[in-house]
């Protein structure tokens, strides 16, 4: 029997045909649901482990949906506004049905703690939003603070990890928000649409020159000159070293432990879609 299943249980919720079709579901914070659902089977809150990561889960998801949600002014054609509006409408009821699912376990508590973890993320965001704005990040304070707001709904948790496992699992979302959100940003930053919002665009802005920067400061970025930049500055390799990095602090910190042995397969299951990357990509650029 597969003891993981979040994923599939979250299909009831984001597989609506109305959705699907106007607009696109982020891709799914797995690893760190995963983690979780590792982490809290092992307290005495065990019996609401697939519960917590189910409902956690809803609530990124919705976090990201919203994110979507594009702040252009101005005219759109009908699909656009769509989309929209659907954006808006699908992270509202994703974020109601978090509220659902814990409060008929009666677990209020917990619908206090992920809703302040959420004002938390929004005001990270508001600050990390208006230094974009005013071209003032650099790549590496865009990446951090980028891992940090994926963390912040999973460290409402943190109470109830058991006390000495609390550094081991700090250390390992820390680790596996860093390794998804690497994953995700090289998706990104083959995506149009999302190219101001990128470490990519960061990691250029900062090593490029002043034409270069002018080129970034267009709307939209001519998608040859983007190219062009991108390879250039080697984003990709940049973001598969730092990959690789935390790929081999999570396998130290699997293989220091010693009293998790019963977890260590889990563990090992959340890391090999990142091995399995690592290693695809190391064989891609051998090849090149």
């Amino acid at each position: 029997m597969n003891s993981y299943r979040v994923p599939q249980l979250a299909k009831k919720y984001t597989d609506y045909d109305m959705i699907r079709q106007h607009t696109e579901i982020p891709s799914f914070p797995d690893s760190r649901a995963r983690l979780l659902q590792v982490f809290v089977g092992r307290t005495d809150e065990k019996v609401h482990h697939e519960l917590y990561a189910l409902a956690t889960s809803l609530v990124q998801l919705a976090m990201d949906t919203h994110d979507r949600i594009d702040t252009i002014s101005g005219d759109r054609r009908e699909q656009e506004m769509r989309s929209r509006q659907l954006n808006v409408l699908a992270g509202d009821y994703l974020s109601s049905r978090f509220y659902q699912l814990l409060a008929h376990a009666g677990k209020i508590e917990m619908i206090g703690k992920l809703s302040g973890a959420v004002a938390e993320v929004n005001a990270r965001k508001m600050t990390l939003y208006e230094r974009m704005k005013k071209l003032l990040v650099s790549a590496d304070e865009y990446l951090r603070e980028t891992v940090q707001l994926r963390m912040q709904l999973f460290l409402s948790f943190s109470d109830m990890i058991r006390e000495e496992e609390k550094s081991l699992w700090s250390s390992l979302l820390t680790e596996f928000s860093i390794c998804e959100t690497i994953a995700d940003e090289l998706n990104r930053m083959r995506d149009e649409q999302q190219h101001t919002d990128s470490y990519a665009f960061w990691h250029v802005y900062e090593n490029g020159n002043d034409s270069e920067r002018d080129e970034l400061r267009q709307t939209p970025i001519n998608a040859r000159a983007w190219d062009v930049m991108v390879l250039k500055y080697s984003v990709s390799e940049v973001l598969l070293d730092k990959l690789r990095e935390s790929v081999q602090r999570i396998q130290l910190l699997l293989q220091d432990e010693q009293g998790l042995r019963q977890g260590l397969r889990e563990f090992d299951a959340i890391l090999d879609p990142y091995l399995s990357y690592v290693k695809t990509s190391h064989v891609a650029v051998r090849e090149d």
